[in-house]
């Protein structure tokens, strides 16, 4: 547990450094957590360029691997192109996933590419 009453000048702790103390919780979903960013960058890489940067990893639940899009037409392009990119996900984290399903997310803002 953090100490809310530390003095003001005091080092913050990292996250990787609270996860680390006796918090098991934290540290489970920070590793689900990292472990969707790295599904998200393949699912990039796998994607078309052009719709890359308006489609996210929303989650993995029981093998399904939800893709998140604010646009109505890429969902429908992805569905179509949906055998290719189960098997770049496949490939990449075998055993993990089973399927994709889309999900029209209007507020997802674009990716930023850092």
């Amino acid at each position: 547990m953090i100490d809310s009453r530390k003095q003001a000048g005091a080092p913050a702790q990292s996250v990787d450094e609270i996860a680390g103390s006796d918090s098991r919780g934290l540290a489970r979903l920070l590793g689900r957590a990292r472990h969707l960013d790295r599904m998200d960058r393949v699912m990039a890489e796998a994607l078309d360029p052009r719709h890359a940067p308006h489609v996210r990893v929303a989650n993995l639940r029981q093998g399904v691997l939800i893709l998140a899009t604010p646009v109505a037409p890429i969902a429908q392009r992805i569905r179509m192109e949906t055998p290719r990119l189960l098997d770049a996900m496949q490939a990449a984290f075998p055993g993990e996933v089973e399927s994709l399903e889309v999900v029209i997310t209007p507020d997802l803002p674009p990716r930023v590419q850092v």
